[in-house]
């Protein structure tokens, strides 16, 4: 049975928020990235929302999920194939702890408190 997309089989539902604001996403800083894909990949399967930038340009490209009612868990460094699989395959999974080990040492905690544009409600 396949799951709806943006519920998890508990019937909660998963919220996605990639930053594609100041540098996330842009061919400059993250040249051969097919951005884009990346969204299309995770928007094929999770409720996504494109937001500007959320203040942790050290970290891009940034993935935001949150899980249910759970705390909102932020990846970084989200820039190639490999890892857009594994965030599209950590959301099929249901996106519960733990992560897999290719995105445990992506995940960071977030330091800016300077948002762009719909990451304040993440």
């Amino acid at each position: 049975m396949s799951k709806a997309r943006g519920f998890l089989a508990s019937g909660a539902t998963v919220r996605i928020q990639i930053c594609r604001g100041c540098c996330c996403g842009t061919e400059r800083k993250h040249p051969g990235v097919d951005h884009d894909g990346q969204i299309a990949a995770i928007s094929a399967i999770a409720r996504t929302r494109i937001v500007d930038c959320v203040g942790e340009c050290a970290h891009s490209n940034v993935v935001i999920v949150r899980p249910g009612d759970g705390p909102s868990v932020w990846l970084g460094g989200i820039n190639n194939p490999a890892l857009t699989s594994a965030v599209c395959d950590w959301l099929v999974d249901g996106a519960s702890q733990p992560l897999p080990p290719v995105l445990q040492s992506r995940v960071f905690i977030r330091q800016s408190v300077a948002v762009g544009a719909g990451a304040e409600d993440v």
